[in-house]
């Protein structure tokens, strides 16, 4: 499996074929991608937003009881759908949002592995990506946190609709030195970086977002945004490696995708950062502290409601 020979457009085809057969994937509602839109303009007027999310009850609903949890601690609670948008922000709204109905949209459905273990995974890597994102002087620290969170969409898909073979795959792996992607493109012919990008096209995500899912574990191939995949690549990396192996997290040695995310990180970082990529990971590790916190947190606000 070491020497896997990855031919993208191969697996492409493969993960849009196995799409093409499921009738029932999960949509994000049009209102929810149009109040997304809304908040990716700075100009953007926080009154018409707050009225487009008044429209949908369970939007406005969420937003208020995650602004008024343990993560953010407003001096006094918060009832208004524009004064948590003024309170947040918009980048943390639109991060909220989405992470809230990414969550949603999957709640409930059977899997053929530990379903809260793939959560805290995903919750650990925004958390780590948020992290990288500060020390390495990427603006958007918040779009860091929300594509580290959703950037294994693919393998709920997998998990979930095809359960019997995923479950096989999984089994296979378990206590050997050998990551899912791996086995999925042996057992597949495919990954959960192309099924996760048919999930994202469906649903309209930004090419970026696009991107990282598609490219998180060959961050070479990156191209709408190399520098934000290589933040995800290596919190990913990062998450994997500080977690006990369970079959759906499973880490090896660091691999071309992690060198050519920590090239790419020291070329483009506007921050000092260590000679080699084990400095910057202990100092990453030190760092993390309160990053981690906010992720538990977060994790319980959204996934488990």
């Amino acid at each position: 499996m070491k020497g896997l020979c990855v031919d993208k457009v191969a697996m492409m085809i493969k993960a849009r074929r196995l799409v093409k057969d499921v009738d029932d994937l999960p949509a994000i509602p049009a209102i929810v991608s149009k109040v997304v839109n809304m908040l990716d303009d700075v100009d953007a007027d926080s009154d018409a937003i707050a009225d487009l999310m008044l429209s949908d009850q369970v939007l406005a609903a969420r937003v208020i009881r995650v602004v008024n949890s343990p993560l953010y601690r407003p001096n006094s609670e918060i009832t208004s759908v524009k004064r948590a948008l003024l309170f947040l922000g918009f980048r943390s709204v639109r991060e909220m949002i989405l992470t809230s109905y990414f969550v949603g949209a999957f709640k409930g459905r059977e899997e053929s592995f530990d379903i809260k273990t793939f959560w805290m995974h995903s919750f650990n890597v925004g958390a780590i990506a948020k992290c990288i994102a500060g020390m390495v002087g990427y603006r958007d620290t918040e779009k860091a946190n929300l594509v580290g969170i959703i950037h294994d969409i693919g393998k709920v898909i997998l998990g979930h609709y095809f359960k019997e073979e995923y479950g096989g795959m999984l089994a296979m792996i378990s206590g050997k030195p050998y990551t899912t992607y791996e086995a999925e493109v042996e057992v597949f012919g495919t990954s959960h970086c192309e099924v996760g990008l048919c999930l994202a096209q469906r649903w309209n995500f930004p090419p970026a977002y696009c991107d990282i899912i598609s490219y998180h574990h060959t961050s070479e191939l990156a191209t709408e945004d190399p520098f934000l995949t290589a933040i995800v690549s290596l919190a990913d990396y990062h998450s994997l490696a500080s977690t006990p192996a369970s079959g759906i997290v499973q880490a090896t040695m660091p691999g071309r995708s992690e060198e050519s995310a920590w090239n790419a990180l020291r070329q483009l970082s506007s921050k000092p950062l260590p000679v080699d990529l084990d400095g910057f990971l202990l100092q990453l590790a030190d760092e993390l502290g309160k990053s981690s916190r906010e992720a538990d947190i977060l994790f319980h606000s959204m996934a488990l409601e």
